[in-house]
């Protein structure tokens, strides 16, 4: 083994595994920090009502899963971290393209009618989102996997999922602190700088050359879904739907610290609360603090109670986020755990992305929470009378 020109790691946090986990948490950061700015810069810059931009934000939902049939033949047919690397170059690229046209040319938006305008955007919400989903599929589904060894990869996918994780409060704190400092439009460019770093990372990592398999399929699940987790893909997707729906209408950096703040105690919570509790209780644990800090936006409009529920909703998002992403390891077969990973993470964005939109129609107010409510104890029911028996009855290791 150590004769063949392949890279063996005796521990895990090793130079290429902290240059993928910062490349993760580089990449979420340059999508994520858009969320608090961006539905005001689409109304202001391009005149879009609620509805055009909650349809954008839903095209992000979508357009994630349109390269992931081909994700197994990329990746075996072409370098991997260069497959990576040409997609993320795409979303740095369309965003230097934005903040030059802001910049140079802003008459190119007034003088564009608005239809036409939300064509363009739309077109350019579907090309990025898909080569987004398929630069984190083949990071996470592939790269992080390859650069460790396999008794390792499951902490391996765990630690790096926190890395993105952290990217998701992250994001919005940059993009918030630029927006103030230094102007809507500069986001722009912030987030092209974190993808060329991103992608920088990702090149400068050694992977043992590996020759393409024989009789490679154009079109298939591997490393894109795994069909077998269709129930835990539903509840989940309700979960982060939940999520999106409240964390859109989040624009200050100390409700974003907050749920940093939850994901550190979600963190603690599973190696000092839940390491020898039953296995159902996270998840149920999480959906209880989901309901309670629904039910303090609805019922204690003063600007604290806000901030308390953006703590819980932190605990709530790193404990169920944790947890599926173990589930959806767990119920894949042998040579699966990529495409397990990009289950979850596809699973994981399109929620929140489908969230976001359903938060922006219903607006901040008690219409949405409650809505947002209802589907928190949906995803509960079915969690406690549906899933977890279904998922330990069909899960293979």
């Amino acid at each position: 083994m150590y004769t063949q020109n392949t890279p063996v790691h005796v521990r895990l946090w090793h130079k290429g595994f902290w240059a993928l986990a910062f490349s993760n948490l580089l990449l979420a950061m340059s999508v994520f920090m858009f969320i608090p700015v961006m539905p005001s810069w689409l109304e202001v810059r391009m005149g879009f009502d609620v509805v055009q931009i909650a349809v954008l934000f839903a095209l992000h939902g979508v357009g994630i899963y349109l390269l992931g049939p081909l994700c197994s033949m990329l990746v075996e047919r072409y370098r991997r971290n260069k497959v990576c690397a040409f997609a993320i170059s795409w979303t740095a690229l369309t965003n230097i393209s934005i903040f030059y046209l802001c910049k140079v040319h802003p008459e190119f938006f007034s003088l564009t009618d608005t239809s036409t305008m939300f064509v363009i955007m739309s077109v350019l919400q579907v090309v990025v989102s898909a080569m987004y989903g398929l630069s984190q599929m083949s990071l996470s589904g592939t790269l992080i996997i390859d650069v460790c060894e396999s008794c390792q990869r499951t902490e391996a996918n765990h630690s790096a999922a926190w890395f993105g994780r952290f990217g998701l409060v992250l994001g919005p704190v940059v993009g918030i602190v630029v927006d103030l400092l230094l102007g809507r439009d500069m986001v722009f460019l912030f987030s092209s700088a974190f993808s060329i770093v991103a992608i920088s990372l990702v090149l400068m990592t050694n992977f043992p050359f590996r020759a393409p398999g024989e009789n490679i399929k154009t079109f298939c699940t591997d490393r894109f879904f795994l069909t077998n987790g269709k129930w835990l893909f539903a509840n989940l997707f309700l979960i982060m739907v939940v999520a999106g729906s409240i964390i859109v209408h989040y624009n200050d950096v100390i409700s974003y610290l907050l749920m940093l703040g939850g994901f550190f105690i979600a963190l603690l919570s599973q190696k000092f609360v839940f390491a020898n509790a039953e296995l159902k209780s996270e998840i149920l644990s999480a959906l209880v603090l989901f309901i309670a800090a629904l039910l303090i936006m609805i019922f204690r409009g003063m600007q604290m109670a806000a901030l308390s529920s953006a703590f819980l909703i932190g605990i709530g998002v790193g404990v169920a986020g944790a947890r599926f992403l173990l589930f959806f390891i767990k119920l894949s077969r042998h040579c699966q755990r990529g495409t397990s990973q990009s289950s979850f993470f596809l699973t994981w964005q399109s929620g929140l992305a489908f969230g976001a939109a359903l938060g922006l129609l219903f607006g901040k107010g008690s219409t949405g929470y409650v809505a947002a409510l209802c589907l928190a104890v949906a995803a509960l029911l079915m969690y406690h009378l549906f899933t977890h028996t279904w998922y330990m009855k069909n899960k293979s290791r």
